[in-house]
């Protein structure tokens, strides 16, 4: 584990908008209801063309990702956490994304690693235990797309559990599962951003 320094929250969020938004599901939220073609031309500039340094862009990221998942709010995926959130960039080895535990969720990835809730045993299922949803083909499919692509990997977002201080991801269950099946393919190790507070105790997906 190597520790890159502090981490914004623009940094963070710019991370998590480049994770979501090649989703079609995620672009068609982007558009709209009724439907605006220019907010998804927007956010996809913001996304794969960036500048920290545009306050404007800054913002109009931070809206996206607070209204679909309620960063820094309390809401959505951050149930039980206060905005007292302080973010970290480490760079993880394969072998330690494979050490990270999903979030407490119902559903696929419960499934997928009912036993240790690690990434390592996700991998492992994820070939031959059904989810009943998308996730298996999700997951491969990216493995997939690490193989034949140059393309740099946006960075997992976790919490650190207080405690024991295991890193528990926030956002990023899919594409942690890819990196742990290609592992050979990240010699120089995988960006994550990891958030510590003393809220992250009472996040309902600890």
């Amino acid at each position: 584990m190597e520790e890159l320094g502090a981490a914004t929250e623009d940094q963070v969020i710019l991370a998590w908008l480049q994770a979501v938004i090649e989703s079609p599901d995620f672009q068609a939220y982007v558009v709209g209801n009724p439907p605006d073609p220019a907010n998804l031309s927007t956010a996809l500039k913001a996304a794969r063309s960036p500048d920290l340094r545009d306050a404007s862009q800054n913002q109009m990221r931070r809206q996206i990702i607070t209204s679909a998942y309620g960063f820094g709010q309390g809401t959505g995926s951050f149930v039980g956490l206060r905005d007292d959130v302080a973010w970290r960039h480490l760079r993880l080895t394969p072998a330690e994304v494979a050490e990270m535990l999903y979030a407490r969720h119902d559903g696929a990835w419960q499934l997928l690693s009912p036993v240790t809730r690690k990434v390592a045993e996700g991998a492992t299922n994820v070939g031959h235990v059904f989810t009943g949803d998308a996730t298996n083909m999700v997951v491969l499919s990216l493995a997939s797309g690490l193989c034949h692509s140059e393309k740099k990997v946006p960075a997992i977002i976790a919490l650190k559990r207080p405690g024991d201080g295991r890193l528990v991801i926030l956002e990023g269950h899919a594409r942690a599962t890819a990196i742990v099946l290609e592992a050979h393919r990240f010699p120089k190790g995988v960006d994550v951003y990891v958030g510590d507070a003393p809220s992250v105790e009472s996040w309902a997906y600890l």
